[in-house]
């Protein structure tokens, strides 16, 4: 019997499967809730511990039948389920022959013929492949006069914008049901000897050349850092992946090893450690260089690698397929000169969401569907309340960005998320801390101010000029502490002036240093340079 493996999306599903199998008593060799932009790594992690097919559901389905060898069995809707969605869909409208739309992904959708007709509706479909197209399916939908609408949470907030009544389409136990059986069907024609049977999911390269990384972003800069990640997958070149803030460099890393024409065999991936030496770990006998040997090395957080591993690497680095990966937005401190040029030669620097506000719409839609079936607490985003969340400055990229929707869905108990809710929650938790923050700030900038002032002062005494007060960094509206409010005087803040006070309390905590300051925000120095000119905090 074949070792099957459950790759899920959220615990509700989990949940419903650890059901099933305990009523049929049965037991999965490993199951796992996994995120969908780490699909591929979960899965080939799964595929190492021994498992040999795989049951996964949606978009995560997709990702993992493009780059793993094993069969997927997907879990998708039965057509017992569809019909009590349609029963349900009928109470609500409360109208003779309703018009009914499901819009979800194809490869989640069963066989629906006759269905409508069965319930006494009108039944329209729209099945999409990616998830970019699941919003203009839902306005489709709108147009073609659907009475209610039937999808995941981009959906219903589309749905909900538009006033159309709208069902959450939920997982039930006979799709997980009809999933599991049909994995253990498949495991008993295994021939007993690790061979996949004749009719086994395989990846074939027009498959694995038709995508590379699976991401909802549209910014410019995020595909010019995928374009660029696509170009450089097909050479043995050293890639160089620059992240400050994320981890969007794991499904970089990723999607270049599948991309490569390495990508049959292991992608070894070793963390290192700052003070301490990473030799006979990455190049010893048994080290991970060797392992990778015909595969992918990816070695995260360079800047914290020994000197003498950096030698090493740098003489290896012509006969390995390497990926390194760095929190540093500048390198240059950390490596030894020769090392620094070869690998940022072939720099990918991933963007921040600060950098790329335009993909936090898309983001947005994504985290909240996910959400929304973890917690089961279906919200939706009015139009406002998404051109809010799009205006916030999120310096802590994906993540708070991920982590304050998070909190939105379990504290809000209402189903539209208004910008009031995201407002009230985000002055809150960020901007009580940076008012908290402030009195610190405030000291060290006036240290700040005095080294500033002392400069000027002897600039102005060679230049034979007078040193007025007016010149002063407390009185210039270019200091760092120009706008920050007093300490018994703390007003609502505008997102504007969250932001310039962020940047002020980071320049002020950096000592004024713009390099550190712009790593410590998660944004380059032009764009923190360009800031500094519209807040006018330019000296």
């Amino acid at each position: 019997m074949a070792n099957i493996a459950l790759l899920v999306p959220n615990d509700e599903l989990f949940r419903l499967t650890h059901d099933v199998l305990q009523e049929q008593q049965k037991r999965l060799f490993l199951m796992k809730v996994i995120e969908s932009e780490r699909a591929v790594m979960e899965a080939r992690q799964a595929i190492n511990q021994g498992a040999e097919i795989i049951i996964a559901r949606g978009l995560q389905a997709t990702i993992i039948k493009q780059y793993t060898d094993i069969p997927v069995v997907e879990i998708v809707l039965t057509r017992q389920g569809v019909m009590d969605m349609l029963e349900r869909a009928k109470r609500i409208v409360h109208k003779s022959d309703p018009h009914i739309a499901i819009v979800t992904f194809k490869n989640m959708a069963c066989d629906m013929t006759g269905l409508g007709e069965q319930c006494g509706v009108h039944l329209h479909e729209y099945f999409v492949q990616n998830p970019e197209l699941l919003r203009p399916a839902a306005l489709q939908a709108i147009e073609d006069k659907a009475d209610l609408i039937i999808g995941g949470q981009t959906v219903l907030t589309v749905a909900d914008d538009a006033g159309v009544p709208s069902l959450f389409i939920t997982n039930t136990e006979d799709a997980v049901e009809a999933a599991v059986q049909e994995a253990f069907r498949l495991a008993a024609t295994f021939d007993g000897t690790g061979g996949l049977p004749e009719n086994a999911y395989r990846r074939t390269e027009a498959v694995k050349a038709s995508s590379f990384v699976n991401f909802p972003y549209t910014s410019a800069r995020m595909q010019a850092a995928v374009t660029l990640a696509e170009k450089l997958s097909e050479t043995d070149c050293p890639k160089l992946l620059i992240e400050p803030v994320g981890r969007l460099y794991r499904a970089f890393a990723n999607a270049i090893h599948n991309k490569s024409k390495h990508s049959k065999e292991k992608l070894v991936v070793y963390d290192c450690v700052a003070g301490e030496s990473a030799y006979e770990e990455l190049f010893g006998r048994l080290g991970k260089m060797n392992d990778a040997a015909k595969g992918t090395l990816q070695i995260n957080f360079i800047e914290d690698l020994d000197r003498r591993s950096q030698k090493k690497l740098l003489e290896i680095l012509m006969f390995r397929n390497v990926i390194a990966v760095s929190k540093k937005a500048d390198l240059r401190p950390y490596l030894i000169p020769e090392l620094y040029e070869r690998l940022t030669a072939f720099a990918i620097r991933i963007p921040s969401l600060m950098e790329t506000p335009e993909d936090i719409p898309f983001l947005a839609d994504i985290y909240l569907r996910r959400l929304a079936e973890q917690y089961g607490r279906y919200h939706v985003l009015t139009k406002e309340g998404m051109k809010t969340i799009a205006a916030l400055p999120w310096h802590g990229g994906r993540i708070q960005l991920e982590s304050f929707l998070e909190r939105l869905v379990i504290t809000i108990d209402h189903r539209s998320l208004r910008p009031e809710d995201i407002t009230g929650l985000y002055t809150e938790i960020y901007g009580a801390a940076q008012r908290m923050s402030m009195d610190v700030a405030a000291a060290r900038t006036s240290i700040q101010q005095e080294v500033h002032a002392s400069a000027r002062t002897q600039h102005a005494a060679a230049q034979g000029e007078p040193w007025t007060a007016e010149q002063s960094p407390a009185a210039s509206t270019g200091s760092f502490a120009a706008g920050r409010p007093s300490a018994r005087s703390t007003p609502a803040l505008t997102v504007q002036e969250m932001e310039r006070d962020r940047i002020v309390t980071v320049l002020a905590e950096c000592m004024g240093s713009r390099e550190k300051a712009a790593a410590k925000l998660g944004i380059s120095k032009t764009t923190l340079w360009r800031k500094l000119r519209q807040y006018g905090i330019l000296d």
